[in-house]
């Protein structure tokens, strides 16, 4: 291990497979046939949702900040499209579809970028893994505690 808790440069096999999931999630995002924002974020959700619960990586592999990363990123969407629809008067104030698919994109790609780093740079090592995910999930918490207040 080296310093700032980053692991040495060899690749893991896991975060590669997730980084291929994810190439195919947001080919998959294409696919989505949903009448508005709210109702593609949700779809989006349970595509990745299913991927992330059918073989989830170790909680001290890298590819586990990936799987959470993508969930984080949704949670955010889900959140946002969910407050636009309540806040906003009339559809045509509403976010596009096309707006939010684009925003959903350009941070699933930032996502995937920061892991390619990773694979270059050091893989966090996984007591590193542990403290983000942990941090990750308090955010989660917070962000449907948030959004089951919509929902009420």
């Amino acid at each position: 291990m080296s310093i700032d808790g980053f692991a040495g440069t060899d690749g893991s096999q896991q975060l590669v497979a997730w980084l291929d999931r994810l190439d195919a999630f947001v080919t998959a995002l294409d696919a989505v046939d949903a009448d508005d924002s709210y109702s593609f974020c949700e779809d989006a959700w349970d595509i990745w949702e299913s991927a992330a619960i059918s073989d989830p990586p170790s909680a001290g592999d890298p590819a586990m900040l990936l799987v959470l990363g993508v969930i984080e990123v949704l949670a955010e969407a889900v959140t946002s499209a969910a407050r636009d629809h309540h806040s906003s008067s009339t559809r045509k104030d509403r976010l596009t579809l096309s707006t939010v698919h684009a925003s959903l994109i350009g941070e699933l790609e930032a996502l995937r970028s920061e892991c390619q780093r990773w694979q270059h740079e050091g893989l966090p090592s996984p007591a590193a893994v542990k403290a983000m995910s942990a941090a990750a999930m308090a955010g989660l918490q917070v962000a449907t505690k948030f959004g089951n207040q919509l929902s009420a």
